[in-house]
């Protein structure tokens, strides 16, 4: 009897294709290795020991310390209340926003199409342009401008109202969240906008004909299409503004006024470079790390039911 074997030998071609692929992929996983995967344990590494260079230069080792001072930080657990709060407000504000300005842009895009006129191509086109400025922004930049725009002596928009108004300390977390707002509605606008130009403009004409009115053809034909994309950028702008929220408070209230906006990223930031904790800010990171993969999963689970 003849025994089985595990199946024919492999072709010199077929392991010249292996050690190709191999050779070709090794300088992107030596990448991936030096810069994500060793850091990332090296941080979790850390977050296992107590390293301050005030106190000490030794690092010993305390286990889940860091982690239960964490959990039981009321300073923490406030930074992510502010953080929820500042992510609900900002996320609403250009889900709302960027699909009102998507609506008109596309109608302004659709009669600059069906037109010939240069004037209505260049509105159109200059129309498209302008609003992806804010996107493209330095982060840090768009938080000096709107710290000039609402500067409390200096204000053009105080100047503008008549009224005499410390924004960034009055209204603080409204400040960053209408700042933040500004930077990021393009990228809610022009996912809408997408949306928007996809959709056939016989479905329009068909409910004109139909009798249906503006707000008739908004809720009934334009929403109902947007909304599986506007459900997936509002959730990834979630996951993005609980978890990078850095450059616009740390440019204009620096977590202030007392810790009024102390966001998230901004308490690790604090806790490693300002209190030189570096073992509690590893824990810090750590946590932040699994809520960002936990958010993310969350949204990979709702793109695959849908």
């Amino acid at each position: 009897m003849r025994t089985p074997t595990s199946g024919p030998p492999l072709s010199n071609r077929r392991l010249s294709k292996i050690r190709a692929g191999i050779l070709l992929t090794f300088p992107a996983v030596v990448f991936i290795f030096i810069f994500l995967v060793y850091p990332l344990l090296d941080l979790i590494r850390s977050s296992f020991f107590d390293y301050s260079p005030l106190r000490s230069t030794s690092a010993p080792f305390v286990g889940v310390s860091n982690y239960r001072w964490m959990l039981g930080s009321d300073t923490v657990w406030h930074s992510i209340l502010v953080t929820i709060e500042f992510t609900i407000l900002s996320v609403a504000i250009e889900l709302v926003l960027g699909l009102c300005i998507a609506v008109l842009l596309s109608k302004l895009l659709v009669d600059a199409k069906t037109r010939t006129s240069r004037v209505s191509r260049a509105l159109g086109s200059f129309a498209n342009g302008i609003f992806i400025l804010p996107f493209a922004v330095p982060g840090i930049v768009a938080a000096i401008a709107w710290k000039m725009l609402l500067h409390p002596q200096f204000s053009p928009i105080n100047a503008l109202l008549g009224i005499q108004v410390s924004w960034f300390s009055d209204y603080s977390l409204l400040s960053i969240v209408v700042a933040d707002s500004w930077k990021m509605t393009p990228m809610i606008l022009f996912l809408s906008l997408s949306a928007l130009l996809s959709i056939d403009n016989a479905q329009f004409e068909a409910a004109r004909i139909d009798g249906a009115n503006a707000r008739q053809e908004f809720f009934s034909l334009t929403l109902p299409s947007v909304a599986p994309i506007l459900a997936i950028a509002g959730a990834f702008r979630a996951v993005d503004a609980f978890t990078k929220v850095f450059d616009i408070v740390f440019g204009t209230t620096g977590g202030g006024p007392g810790n009024d906006t102390q966001v998230f990223p901004l308490l690790i930031w604090q806790t490693a470079f300002n209190n030189l904790n570096f073992g509690k800010a590893a824990a810090l990171a750590i946590f932040g790390i699994f809520v960002s993969l936990l958010l993310g999963s969350i949204v990979l689970l709702f793109r695959r039911a849908e």
